[in-house]
């Protein structure tokens, strides 16, 4: 089946990319010949290459730009990294894809925070579909609002485009909830992408790892930092002069008083690298947490805010609610390190999840199979 996937392909953020290309992995796999546009929805345009939301209306233009600019490496690593999706140019614009619709059999949304409202300005339709005639089977695949706080006027709106669709897939409880409330349809729940693929090709041989310890830490929200310095400090009691990588997102922050080390070149592949080479991994990542899992590494993870829903609901996927912190309090923060350092808990691909992901490979198969 020829299928034209619609998801964050376009970004430089790791979680986006890696299962834009865990999805084009997977569904080759299993036959299908997959085609990525050139083109994002207009309110991402800041997402989509380092010259774009430098932040020059903001009071130090020129500090904007110079701190873009030290990650240069990093942007072009993302690039790099990119061009192994077949990316067709061509189709660089709505327009573009809507008069070349019928080359596909269906057109494939997701996944990642897709639909999340709270990024738009006003409607857009692009992840929903809404500009593509009937024709090719209009597919969602782990499709996510990333919270319940959603901007009740565009969804509105967007009910229709949903509606629309032959089938629908989402990545989490709280996305299930709001499509049930806006399509009267109860849709499928399924893994992210990031868990059918088993990235094998991007695993690091032990003998060329590094072997000095240290602490990677990858944090989306400054709001949690404290947690994160919180984790670091107990396990630096247990485990002193255990340097800390900061290893800078998107966001781009400075480095944090309490790390060693501020990382701005990593690309997918050396984000990956790094984590495998970790001692430990502290993160608020959704994605974080899933590679951590994957590579069987040490793991704690923290969340508060609007960020919490989806890292509650991973961890209780992986039965590690319990490795979970929502708050910084030291008496949860030592049970929760000791836990980890000191009796061994990981994050666990237990039955339930095994079940979970069959069932996701499942769902695909009965989508793609209904052109």
């Amino acid at each position: 089946m020829n299928i034209l996937l619609l998801t964050y392909s376009f970004n430089y953020n790791y979680g986006g990319l890696l299962q834009a290309y865990a999805t084009v992995k997977y569904l080759e796999s299993q036959g299908h010949s997959v085609t990525v546009p050139k083109s994002h929805p207009a309110y991402l345009v800041g997402n989509t290459s380092l010259f774009r939301g430098l932040g020059l209306r903001r009071k130090n233009p020129l500090g904007s730009v110079l701190r873009r600019l030290r990650q240069f490496v990093r942007y072009k690593r993302f690039d790099s990294f990119r061009s192994l999706l077949p990316i067709d140019p061509s189709l660089s614009s709505k327009e573009a894809i809507a008069r070349s619709v019928v080359r596909f059999d269906a057109v494939l949304t997701g996944s990642d925070q897709t639909w999340n409202t709270k990024f738009m300005p006003s409607y857009e339709p692009y992840f929903y579909q809404g500009f593509i005639a009937k024709g090719p089977l209009k597919v969602s695949y782990a499709s996510c609002f990333g919270t319940r706080q959603q901007k009740e006027e565009i969804l509105v709106q967007a009910a229709k485009d949903l509606g629309d669709f032959d089938h629908i897939a989402v990545r989490n409880e709280v996305s299930r909830e709001i499509v049930e409330r806006l399509t009267q349809n109860d849709p499928a729940v399924v893994v992210d992408p990031t868990l059918l693929h088993d990235f094998n090709e991007l695993r690091i041989p032990d003998e060329v790892k590094q072997h000095h310890p240290f602490i990677m830490v990858y944090a989306l929200d400054v709001d949690n930092f404290v947690v994160a310095e919180s984790i670091v400090k107990e396990v630096q009691v247990r485990q002193p002069g255990i340097e800390v990588h900061f290893v800078n997102g998107e966001k781009n922050f400075e480095k944090p008083h309490w790390a060693t080390h501020l990382v701005n070149s990593y690309g997918p592949a050396e984000f990956l690298a790094s984590m495998q080479e970790a001692s430990l991994i502290v993160t608020d990542s959704f994605h974080g947490l899933i590679f951590a899992q994957k590579f069987a590494k040490p793991c704690i993870g923290y969340s508060s805010g609007w960020r919490s829903e989806r890292i509650v609901s991973i961890m209780s996927d992986f039965d590690a609610s319990d490795l979970l912190l929502l708050d910084g309090e030291p008496a949860n923060v030592k049970i929760v390190v000791s836990k980890v350092m000191e009796k061994g808990a990981r994050l666990q691909l237990g039955a339930a999840l095994q079940a979970k992901i069959s069932a996701s490979k499942a769902y695909l198969a009965t989508a793609l199979s209904n052109a």
